[in-house]
C-alpha cells in the first residue's frame, strides 16, 4: 500500500510566519521565517528565509488569509510579530 502524504492543516499543524527586525544575521534588514509547528508542540523551520529592506516589503511577502498574532513578551527582541494562516481548529478572530 502506498504511503499517502497529508497536508499539514488536516493533520492539525500549522504555520507561524515571524517577522524580525534586524536579526544578528541580517543587520539592518527586515526578516521573515517561517516554522510548522506541531500538535504535540514541536516545531520545525522552514530551509529558507525572505529578507527584505522595509516591513511593507516583508509583510507583501506574507501568504494570503494571515493574521497577525502580534509578539510574547518573553520573545527575543528582534522578533517584530508573527502571523498564522487562518485554518480549521484554530480561533484567530
Amino acid at each position: 500500500m502506498p504511503l499517502r502524504s497529508v497536508p499539514a492543516a488536516e493533520a492539525g499543524c500549522f504555520t507561524v510566519w515571524t517577522v524580525y527586525r534586524h536579526p544578528n544575521d541580517y543587520p539592518g534588514y527586515w526578516v521573515m521565517r517561517a516554522h510548522e509547528i506541531f500538535p504535540s508542540g514541536g516545531t520545525c523551520p522552514y530551509s529558507f528565509c525572505f529578507v527584505a529592506g522595509t516591513l511593507e516589503a516583508i509583510r507583501a511577502k506574507l501568504p494570503p488569509g494571515t493574521w497577525c498574532i502580534g509578539r510574547e513578551p518573553k520573545d527575543d527582541p528582534a522578533i517584530y510579530e508573527s502571523w498564522v494562516v487562518d485554518a480549521p481548529g484554530l480561533r484567530l478572530h
